[in-house]
């Protein structure tokens, strides 16, 4: 679990000891008085009088959506924290984010770690319980720890005592064994080469919509590393190269992929139909946000129809900014583009000017909802590569996938770039792919007030090929950025218009 989280200012955590209850009073360690203010002391004078428990608050971490508890004095050096005498952690709702008496569903997003604590509590042993509102009087599961990660039986509830999730784990080592319970299936693995997906927990995944059969799954738990148990294996191209086939029968139904639950809402990730092992119907997929990316008709394996896509564009293509500041504050955001921008989204009009939440959510002056800012625009000047990567475009969703977590991209980011790119690149023979910098920074001047500490600008430079050529690798490794205080990222691509290698 990252350290590095930006987006957690606000957050009290109350230490419950010896000296506390002797005091009689509460001790807020990190927190300012203005803050101290908009919490309730009420609140923990039941656990005032129980020694060994420590009261801390959480929630996800901004767009990556990682269940995270904040260290004392939103201190992210911090790598060890003394616990000695704390027999149970506490974890409730941050009331600053989720409002002192809302239900905080989001609550569930710790099953999406196995359950593991981030540091500084990656050391603790003992109980942990998890509660949906801060009042704890709906509780959201109860389990043991060993050095910060679950052991035995995990039980997750709804807010209404409905099971929702439970994995066992090695009462020893942590690691985890089965789920008994999962919205979907979670227990499997994927034989590419045979095109076969291999289900074991079956009771999860398999259910009927009439005389469909339906499958579903989430992101696999199945501890075999010598398989590549991505949901972005299973829609990719190689896939389907062959019949597919469900625990070695030819498949005749509907595919659904889910993305692992942060809420009680389910978010769809693809549908793909079926007709004996070929795509057959509507294939559906969705980007990390809830959108419409893709819809194509396939017949019996052949591409009949694309119905709609997102919009790709020949120039600077979908540049994407997301503004994470350390507390809510205007942000004033322009654009310097040596070429014209053809799409801008909310309205660029010499600049954006938006009010920047801590959880990276975006506000224009009427009050309207974003989650970053959007913009497209025709390069005047093409791109030169003189160093990069040569990719077969079957290996382009694993690429990308270190490639971006080298560049320090989160998850969320990584899923919505790799979601919007994948399609122009799996389906090339190879692609050239260089990540610019001097030469983008130049091409697009961004001027942020106040100024970010930490700026990461991510922008892929491409061109298709049919055979490999020799080119200088490139060491991502020097692209590679902390994020420390107010961040601002930005991720966009393009093709280049004529052969690029210098």
């Amino acid at each position: 679990m990252k350290k590095s989280s930006l987006y957690l200012l606000g957050l009290i955590i109350t230490f419950l000891s010896h000296s506390c209850s002797e005091a009689g009073t509460v001790e807020y360690v990190g927190g300012d008085e203005d803050l101290q203010e908009n919490y309730d002391d009420s609140l923990y004078e039941e656990a005032m009088q129980d020694e060994g428990v420590m009261e801390v608050y959480a929630f996800l971490d901004g767009p990556e959506e990682y269940f995270y508890i904040a260290p004392p004095d939103n201190d992210f050096s911090i790598d060890e924290l003394n616990m000695d005498g704390v027999s149970e952690l506490h974890i409730t709702p941050d009331p600053e984010y989720y409002g002192s008496k809302e239900i905080g569903d989001y609550m569930i997003g710790i099953a999406e770690s196995n359950f593991k604590l981030n540091s500084p509590y990656d050391e603790y042993t003992g109980v942990v319980k998890v509660f949906y509102n801060t009042e704890k009087t709906i509780m959201a599961i109860e389990y043991n720890t060993k050095n910060g990660v679950p052991v035995g039986t995990c039980t997750l509830l709804e807010p209404d005592g409905d099971v929702l999730i439970e994995r066992e784990y090695n009462s020893e080592t942590g690691k985890y064994i089965t789920s008994n319970r999962e919205p979907y299936g979670a227990m499997w693995k994927l034989d590419q080469k045979n095109s076969n997906l291999i289900i074991d927990d079956k009771q999860h995944a398999f259910s009927a919509e009439g005389s469909k059969q339906v499958v579903s799954i989430m992101p696999s738990n199945y501890p075999d590393p010598d398989y590549k148990n991505s949901l972005y294996q299973v829609m990719s191209k190689e896939t389907f190269k062959g019949q597919f086939k469900i625990n070695g029968d030819e498949f005749t139904g509907i595919l659904r992929a889910y993305l692992h639950p942060n809420g009680m809402e389910p978010r769809l990730y693809f549908e793909l139909p079926f007709r004996n092992g070929w795509l057959h119907g509507d294939i559906m997929i969705y980007d990390d946000w809830g959108g419409l990316y893709l819809h194509e008709i396939f017949v019996d394996g052949e591409l009949d129809s694309t119905v709609f896509q997102m919009e790709y564009g020949d120039g600077v293509a979908k540049p994407i900014i997301y503004l994470y500041p350390e507390k809510d504050m205007i942000v004033n955001v322009e654009l310097a583009f040596d070429g014209s921008l053809t799409h801008t989204y909310p309205k660029y009009n010499e600049g954006w000017k938006v009010l920047a939440k801590t959880d990276g959510t975006l506000y224009d002056d009427k009050g309207k909802e974003y989650y970053a800012l959007y913009w497209e625009g025709d390069n005047r000047k093409d791109f030169t590569i003189n160093e990069g990567f040569v990719v077969p475009g079957n290996q382009t969703a694993e690429f990308l996938e270190k490639s971006l977590e080298i560049m320090g991209l989160s998850r969320r980011e990584a899923n919505e770039f790799i979601v919007y790119w994948l399609p122009q690149l799996e389906n090339n023979a190879y692609n050239l792919i260089h990540f610019s910098t001097d030469e983008y920074e130049e091409m697009a001047k961004l001027k942020i007030t106040p100024k970010p500490e930490t700026l990461i600008r991510v922008m892929m430079v491409y061109e298709p090929l049919d055979t490999p050529v020799d080119i200088r690798m490139q060491d991502l490794s020097k692209l590679k950025k902390d994020r420390k205080g107010f961040t601002v990222v930005e991720w966009g691509g393009t093709k280049v218009k004529h052969h690029a290698i210098q």
